[in-house]
């Protein structure tokens, strides 16, 4: 009989790639892949740790695992066991402690377990089929892993390394399989995507490799995960406006509209370069969806510093937030520092920045109304007779669909709001 593996993440789009070669890699050991909602072996907890909140979520996971599953293997793995080995000691509920230094090291783990389906030939599976087996109508296509940056604040460098990227024909290749599996979005990701064969000495190289990717697959649509404000080039940006599959809409990590505390933060550009970059970008490509990270009460950030990133907000064009306290991270530069911004003003700071997202979303989602989208099918809402998903520009769309078509591109025409989303009728009965 064969035995069950799930799979949990915490964290970022890098992290749900990982999480689909742990799919793989249990596959290939003889397990069934299975949701949390069922009985399992083993569970897999693939964790972050960019925040306190994030190392607290993980631990919270793991705890959570336990319970459900009082028999089950339960495994920490991710940023989070790459970063805070020690941690292990309180926390008795987790059974082996796996970093991320050694990328093999899960898959043998999952091999000297067993499956217990021994006398059968490995199962392999492409990125398509184990991001289902997760859950995820997206395939996330990992492009490179770790970062050259040294950020005051960031942790990340620390637990994942120096950047390295994939080679591009094995990229193309994962990309062209999960195409033909079935596929209609690829996501490409990465610690820092930007950096893609810079590692190589390769200038414009994911430019280059959007462009193989559109030439070697012929339905499925591009999406690029974040991307820094200064890797923007006129390459890449050609490379985006040139097609129609690659989705319209960039993530662009911000941090602060105030020189004094991106100078501070170690971020390499001043807010005036983000905002001229932000602005060719939206020229370049009309109706783009520009999301931005913010960070709320670093070190040092004086209300003053603080409007100033609220006044810059409001003259840029970007249309929704990711917003996060600063958290001080064990080993990064800006942890040792003495002056922190109090928890009440941090608290503060943040929902002023909520309520600015949430007054940016809105204004978008406004002007979406009337016009049509590519809506990738997620999810089946049988019993309203509804399918929703993500469009192309990143918003969610319900509208009316059978479950037989869940995973398919689908034109619609947005006709109303729907809470944080909108409602939409489709444009005619085909799907891609």
């Amino acid at each position: 009989m064969r035995k069950r593996v799930t799979v949990l993440t915490v964290g970022c789009k890098a992290n749900f790639a990982d999480s689909a070669s742990i799919a793989k890699e249990a596959v290939a050991a003889g397990f069934d892949v299975v949701s949390s909602a069922e009985p399992s072996d083993i569970v897999i907890v693939n964790s972050c740790t960019v925040t306190h909140r994030a190392d607290r979520d993980c631990r919270a996971l793991a705890r959570r695992a336990r319970r459900d599953h009082p028999g089950a293997t339960v495994v920490m793995t991710g940023c989070y066991a790459q970063g805070s080995p020690e941690a292990k000691e309180s926390l008795p509920e987790i059974d082996h402690w796996v970093g991320i230094a050694d990328p093999g090291a899960i898959g043998s783990l999952l091999r000297r377990i067993g499956g217990g389906d021994g006398h059968a030939e490995p199962h392999r599976i492409s990125e398509y089929a184990a991001d289902l087996l997760l859950g995820h109508r997206r395939t996330f296509l990992k492009i490179q892993d770790g970062c050259d940056f040294t950020c005051a604040y960031c942790v990340v460098p620390l637990v994942r390394g120096r950047n390295r990227s994939l080679q591009e024909n094995e990229i193309v290749e994962k990309a062209a399989a999960a195409e033909e599996d079935g596929a209609r979005e690829l996501v490409l990701t990465g610690i820092h995507a930007g950096l893609y064969g810079a590692d190589r000495g390769e200038g414009d190289a994911l430019a280059g490799l959007v462009r193989s990717l559109l030439r070697e697959t012929s339905c499925a649509r591009i999406r690029l995960s974040s991307i820094e404000p200064m890797e923007f080039t006129d390459v890449l940006l050609n490379a985006i406006a040139g097609s129609p599959r690659v989705c319209n809409h960039l993530h662009i990590p911000l941090q602060s509209g105030c020189d004094r505390t991106l100078s501070r933060m170690r971020r390499p550009y001043a807010a005036r370069r983000f905002a001229e970059i932000v602005f060719r970008i939206a020229a370049m490509l009309p109706g783009v969806n520009i999301g931005a990270d913010v960070i709320a009460g670093f070190p040092g950030e004086s209300e003053d510093d603080f409007e100033e990133t609220v006044r810059f907000l409001a003259v840029v064009p970007v249309n929704y937030l990711h917003v996060f306290p600063y958290s001080a991270r064990p080993g990064t530069e800006s942890a040792k520092w003495p002056d922190d911004v109090s928890p009440g003003e941090k608290k503060e700071r943040v929902s002023r920045l909520l309520r600015i997202d949430g007054e940016k979303r809105a204004a978008f989602l406004g002007g979406q109304v009337g016009k049509e989208l590519e809506v990738l099918a997620e999810s089946a809402h049988p019993g309203r007779g509804e399918l929703s998903g993500y469009s192309g520009n990143y918003l969610e769309v319900a509208f009316h669909g059978e479950s037989r078509e869940t995973g398919e591109l689908i034109r619609v025409r947005a006709t109303s709001l729907r809470g944080r989303g909108l409602a939409g009728e489709r444009e005619d009965r085909d799907v891609v």
